[in-house]
């Protein structure tokens, strides 16, 4: 897979103790035999605002748009954060690049998680929960299964 790991971004102390020192690790096919690849891309509006806004999309908040709480992406997500391992991957020549996706997400887990995976993967696209997600155009979801050994 081409692409580049970068150091999380939109964290702060609190969000690396609540999502990242407790994330799942990776397993051996035999353990976490699923693999879901989801390619995507975020639109010319969310490149258009300020980091600071952004940043704000991965917390819990005001919605503008509402002005109702929304939990935002990180509390959207975590539930799936100790049984789904997660790898995000940059596009390593850049955002908005025409017929190009900005990452690739890469999922792994074990069978009884699927349920958890469909939770997550549709919370985290309730735009009433996370807003973040109106800003977020998708490509095609790719599921397989692992080898037993890596």
């Amino acid at each position: 897979m081409a692409g580049a790991r970068q150091a999380p971004r939109y964290t702060s102390a609190a969000l690396y103790e609540f999502e990242y020192k407790s994330a799942a690790q990776r397993q051996s096919g035999c353990a976490a035999a699923n693999v879901i690849i989801i390619p995507m891309s975020k639109t010319a509006a969310w490149w258009e605002m300020s980091t600071l806004e952004r940043h704000a999309y991965f917390y819990p908040h005001v919605d503008p748009r509402s002005g109702g709480p929304v939990s935002g992406h990180a509390v959207a997500a975590k539930h799936g954060i100790q049984t789904i391992y997660r790898r995000l991957y940059h596009n390593p020549d850049g955002y908005q690049r025409a017929n190009e996706y900005d990452f690739v997400t890469y999922f792994e887990c074990a069978n009884e998680h699927l349920p958890t995976f469909e939770i997550v993967r549709q919370t985290l696209r309730d735009e009433h929960r996370n807003p973040e997600w109106q800003f977020v155009t998708e490509g095609p979801e790719w599921r397989g299964q692992r080898a037993p050994r890596w």
